[in-house]
């Protein structure tokens, strides 16, 4: 080997925000974090998109760069002054290098003599949180020389900002964590904080929504170009990125319609079998796909909110459709019992069935008690927080023979219990 060292690469640049950087970094919560889940999907299509065969998301903390996720390559971490990232993320733009080597800014780097990886060529678009600063690179790199067209770098580019928006979403969903956790702890004193409530689900809509439309207008705009529709793997990236950002907006949209449901609910009569028809011919579709029996018996009319009922029958047929056995024809039953004090609305299946032992659990948020079936773990918290919105029980039941039977008993008026007690 000689008398030649190794040279150490000259300090690493800080930016002048360095203190903000750092603390908006530390806002979304990912540097020592579990991976985001949606992160592979990205940086696979950067490597395809720039068609190289390497492509990291490296978080550039005070003294580390961290691979958050990573192609080609096991994701790990470095010191930032060994990191070819933190010289690019002070740079005015995005960073495309045909050969390292040749750069003075990168040449000494040992990513690129040889002691850490022989990198020649090199690319990295900034990852810029709302306010400018720079978080890290999306960076994709190869071992030989070549460069990159128009198309591949503002490809980049768009991948980068769909990085940023998966990160956002992380933050604003931790945030959102924390606060339906708060929510549930204090559930019977904000339920009467509807003003409160409203304020929140608008604010969560703005928040989260906005950066999960770009999410899904950027894949749509991947999938609009030849060549990307016309790979096999091109299609199986996009299609991938495709289905997480679905995901997520599936669990926006539960978790809006739970927020929204926090106010005094507004109480009139509300014919229970009108409601259930409807929500019937709702969700035909899911029906005929099931190919599903629903039955519905004579309902009752019933004082309560007509908007929370409709969420409460629509989520228990859904929940009836979604857990039906696979192994036997799908029936659904709606029917009513009267008493002298009340009305009870029972919901029966004969799917799945709910052990005896996790019944009550499953009334708590976001717990699901089978992960290969799609779903939030929203929805029967929803129809507990509407149940006692109506001062109503909740029974959960087997049905004879295997299944499911949901029994709602809704109070019936004052006036009405003292004239059937009369009578």
């Amino acid at each position: 080997m000689g008398t030649s060292a190794f040279i150490k690469p000259k300090a690493f640049p800080v930016p002048d925000d360095e203190p903000e950087r750092l603390k908006s970094l530390a806002g979304y919560g990912i540097v020592g974090g579990p991976p985001l889940p949606d992160l592979p999907s990205v940086v696979e299509l950067a490597a395809y998109v720039c068609g190289v065969p390497n492509a990291v998301v490296n978080i550039i903390s005070a003294s580390q760069q961290i691979q958050m996720a990573a192609f080609g390559f096991e994701a790990s971490a470095c010191s930032r002054e060994d990191s070819m990232c933190a010289i690019s993320m002070v740079e005015p733009e995005t960073v495309v290098v045909r050969d390292a080597t040749q750069d003075p800014r990168f040449a000494d780097s040992p990513f690129v003599t040889g002691e850490i990886d022989d990198v020649r060529f090199y690319a990295s678009a900034q990852l810029r949180d709302r306010d400018g600063h720079v978080l890290g690179t999306l960076c994709v790199f190869d071992s030989e020389p070549h460069d990159l067209s128009a198309k591949q770098r503002e490809g980049l580019d768009k991948l980068a900002r769909m990085v940023m928006d998966v990160m956002e979403l992380h933050r604003h969903g931790q945030m959102l964590e924390q606060a339906l956790d708060k929510v549930h702890r204090t559930s019977r004193e904000l339920q009467r904080s509807n003003s409160s409530l409203q304020h929140f689900a608008g604010q969560v809509s703005h928040d989260l929504k906005n950066p999960l439309t770009g999410v899904l207008g950027f894949v749509a705009m991947l999938s609009e170009i030849p060549a990307v529709a016309a790979d096999p793997d091109g299609k199986r990236c996009v299609d991938r990125a495709l289905s997480s950002a679905t995901r997520m907006w599936r669990m926006i949209e539960d978790v809006l319609s739970h927020a929204s449901l926090g106010g005094r609910p507004s109480f009139t009569d509300v014919s229970l079998e009108a409601i259930a028809r409807q929500v019937v011919e709702d969700v035909g579709t899911a029906i005929a796909a099931s190919r599903a029996e629903v039955e519905v018996g004579p309902l009752p009319t019933v004082v309560g909110d007509a908007t929370q009922l409709r969420v409460l029958i629509q989520n228990m047929v859904s929940n009836s459709l979604k857990f039906r056995d696979r192994d036997r024809d799908c029936r659904i039953s709606i029917t009513a019992d009267e008493s002298e004090t009340g009305w009870t609305l029972n919901i029966a299946d004969n799917g799945l069935g709910i052990a005896a032992q996790d019944r009550p659990r499953v009334l708590e948020m976001f717990t699901r008690l089978r992960t290969d079936v799609e779903g939030s773990g929203i929805g029967l918290a929803t129809c507990q927080r509407i149940v006692e919105a109506h001062d109503a029980t909740l029974v959960i039941d087997e049905t004879p023979g295997g299944g499911t039977t949901m029994r709602i008993t809704l109070p019936k008026p004052a006036d009405q219990v003292r004239l059937a007690l009369v009578s």
